[in-house]
C-alpha cells in the first residue's frame, strides 16, 4: 500500500481558499459604502423610519423644506398630563442624538393643545409638556442656553378643533430651529 502525503488532501482546501479571495476585476470594490446607499432601498428604509430624524438632519444641512423651520415632535400624553408616555419618545431620544451632533443648534419647543377646557388650563398644560422636553434635553447635557420652551395653550391652532382628527391635530409639540442658517455635524468637522 502507498503511502499518501498530507498535502495530497491540503491541495484542494488551499485551492478553494485561494480561488475565493482572489481579486475580481469584475466586482465593483469601494471603500465609499455611502455611494452604494444613496438612492437605494436601504436609504428608503432609513428615512421611512426615522422621518423627524430625517428631516431635521437635511434641513439642517441645507435642504430646504415646505414648512421651512419648525417640525413637529410626536409625543403621545394621556390626557390633561404633562409627561409623554415613555413608549412614544423616539424622536425626543433622536432630538437628543442631533442635538449632540450639531452642537451650535438652538431650538424652541413649542406647547399647543386644543380648546377643549378652560383656555388658561391649557396654557399652563402645554407649557408644562414644553418645559419637561426642555428638562428631558437639559438634564442629559444640552446646554440651557441652547433650548428654549413656551406654552401657547390653544392659541395656534392648525386644524379644525370640532372633529375629534382636528383636536388631535392641534395638541401638539413644535421644534423651532431658532438658528436656521447651514449646521455642520461634530461628528464631520473635527474643528469643533
Amino acid at each position: 500500500m502507498a503511502r499518501v502525503g498530507p498535502s495530497v488532501y491540503c491541495l484542494p482546501l488551499l485551492a478553494a481558499l485561494a480561488t475565493s479571495g482572489c481579486f475580481d476585476p469584475h466586482k465593483k470594490y469601494t471603500l465609499d459604502p455611502l455611494s452604494e446607499v444613496r438612492g437605494g432601498e436601504s436609504e428608503r428604509v432609513a428615512r421611512e423610519a426615522a422621518p423627524f430624524a430625517d428631516e431635521l438632519v437635511r434641513y439642517l444641512r441645507g435642504a430646504p423644506r415646505d414648512d421651512g423651520d419648525t417640525f413637529v415632535l410626536q409625543l403621545e400624553f394621556e390626557p390633561g398630563g404633562f409627561a409623554p408616555l415613555m413608549d412614544t419618545i423616539g424622536e425626543l431620544e433622536a432630538l437628543l442624538v442631533i442635538m449632540r451632533d450639531f452642537p451650535r443648534l438652538c431650538i424652541a419647543i413649542e406647547g399647543h393643545t386644543d380648546n377643549e377646557g378652560e383656555a388658561e388650563k391649557n396654557l399652563k398644560l402645554s407649557q408644562w409638556r414644553a418645559d419637561w422636553v426642555r428638562s428631558f434635553l437639559l438634564e442629559r447635557g444640552i446646554a440651557a442656553d441652547r433650548v428654549q420652551a413656551q406654552g401657547f395653550g390653544d392659541s395656534d391652532p392648525i386644524a379644525d378643533n370640532s372633529t375629534p382628527e382636528g383636536q388631535k391635530t392641534n395638541r401638539r409639540l413644535v421644534i423651532r430651529i431658532l438658528n436656521p442658517e447651514r449646521q455642520s455635524a461634530s461628528l464631520l468637522d473635527p474643528s469643533r
